[in-house]
């Protein structure tokens, strides 16, 4: 029995503070028109301040895990919360974009230093009968973040606060971190879960330069219109993830500390679950086509923009808290999810291809939507984080962050270059509803992997 007797009140700070990670994610794409007008910058600029922030999280989020394993969460934790919060502030006071790119870049390094923290103290602080209900908590941030970072975007902007416009996204961190470092410096321990080994800085590196290389070329290939190079460059970044992993295997032979154990990503039903998280994090393609959609088609203000969204995030927000009440098998509820993501998103698709307005039809279809992303996010998170040991959590955690961030990428490059090609051709309202369309499609390869999962555990049985 788990008798830590704060682990409740270091959860909500905990939660707190991961919810930095994605509300940066959602806010500063509402910020993007003013960052422009302020400093004159060009589209690929403001590309680089959205994809600088997503690339250093993802590539570092593993290290950010280990580092937690070898020296404690609350110290990388708070480590993080100091890097989120300078960095923030140095983001807001930015003289120019070039000063705002590398500020994004630090605040991407302190994210990779506080999400894989919860997940890794939810597995070691809470008994096993507590883990779902602490796993809903932390995943209901990721719609909240979704909600907050729309609309609450949107009002900052409109706020013009002391003349401040575009800054006000960046300093509203301010004081979520400082509450944060204070109540996390009361409320939890400091202990490193295995001895100091020292780290893997070589396979590091070549983890850093494979996710680099692999997602980079995803996020400017539309630029450069997807010519030959471009799918060079993702072969070599997935060379580089091969070499890592066949490294981490000759450390581990050697007796030497490894970064990631090759054990977790050979162990099926781990690699499966880290499938189904890449595919439904495909839905970030919504949060690139609907608010351009919105504003450039429709010329629907920020405010109005962030409303809009509200019905998936509201659902998205909800549906963890609805998990640890429905008695159902976790395959049962995954199914679910998928299914309600699925219905969701075609049943979206098929209203934009004949009308051009959202309504209410759109409302009750994007909840559906968000209720299963909403399902699903937690019951595979606690399904993956409970297939491996205590001292292994920091790795895993790390591992689930790059899933869901990879996801994220590869969805929202795939899903928004769709979309924004196809405009020409079929125009604005029928290639929403296309690119719509395919985050149901991908769905089915989340389908596929539960089947999978199901069949091995079935056998394990047997």
């Amino acid at each position: 029995m788990n008798l830590y007797p704060k682990r409740w009140h270091a959860l909500g700070y905990l939660i707190a503070g991961a919810f930095l990670s994605p509300l940066d994610y959602f806010i500063v794409n509402m910020a993007l028109p003013s960052i422009q007008k302020a400093f004159r910058a060009s589209d690929q600029q403001l590309q680089m301040v959205i994809a600088i922030y997503g690339l250093t999280y993802a590539a570092l989020v593993v290290c950010g895990g280990r580092l937690g394993d070898l020296y404690g969460r609350k110290k990388i934790f708070t480590l993080g919360l100091y890097l989120f919060l300078l960095s923030s502030i140095a983001c807001a006071c930015s003289p120019d974009i070039t000063f705002l790119i590398i500020s994004r870049l630090f605040q991407g390094i302190g994210a990779s230093l506080l999400a894989p923290q919860v997940l890794a103290s939810i597995r070691i602080l809470f008994s096993s009968g507590e883990q779902p209900k602490a796993v809903s908590f932390f995943s209901s941030v990721f719609g909240l973040a979704s909600v907050a970072g729309q609309l609450l975007g949107g009002l900052l902007l409109n706020l013009h606060w002391m003349t401040l416009s575009w800054e006000m996204v960046f300093l509203v961190n301010v004081p979520i971190t400082i509450i944060c470092i204070t109540g996390i410096h009361f409320t939890m321990d400091n202990t490193p879960e295995e001895q100091k080994k020292g780290i893997d800085y070589k396979g590091a590196l070549l983890l850093i330069s494979g996710l680099l290389v692999l997602i980079c070329p995803l996020i400017f290939g539309q630029k450069y219109h997807w010519a030959w190079w471009i799918f060079g460059i993702i072969s070599l970044g997935l060379l580089l993830l091969i070499i890592f992993l066949k490294y981490e295997m000759q450390l581990q032979q050697k007796g030497k500390p490894v970064l990631i154990d090759p054990a977790l990503l050979k162990y099926k039903p781990f690699a499966l679950c880290l499938s189904i998280i890449f595919f439904y994090n495909f839905t970030s393609g919504l949060f690139i086509c609907y608010p351009y959609y919105l504003q450039q088609f429709l010329h629907i203000n920020p405010v109005e923009t962030g409303l809009a969204i509200i019905p998936y995030g509201a659902a998205f927000f909800l549906g963890p808290f609805l998990i640890p009440r429905i008695q159902l098998p976790p395959s049962t509820l995954i199914f679910s999810g998928l299914g309600f993501l699925i219905s969701g998103f075609s049943l979206t698709a098929l209203y934009f291809y004949f009308y051009q307005q959202p309504g209410f039809a759109t409302n009750i279809t994007l909840f559906l939507a968000g209720l299963g992303h909403g399902i699903i996010m937690p019951v595979i998170m606690r399904e993956s984080i409970s297939l491996v040991t205590k001292e292994k959590a920091g790795q895993a955690s790390g591992l689930i962050s790059i899933a869901i961030q990879v996801g994220s990428v590869t969805g929202g490059t795939v899903i928004g270059t769709l979309f924004f090609g196809t405009i020409e051709i079929f125009g604005f309202s029928k290639a929403f509803a296309l690119a719509i369309g395919m985050i149901a499609v991908f769905q089915i390869a989340g389908i596929f992997s539960t089947i999978q999962l199901l069949k091995y555990n079935k056998a394990c049985k047997n």
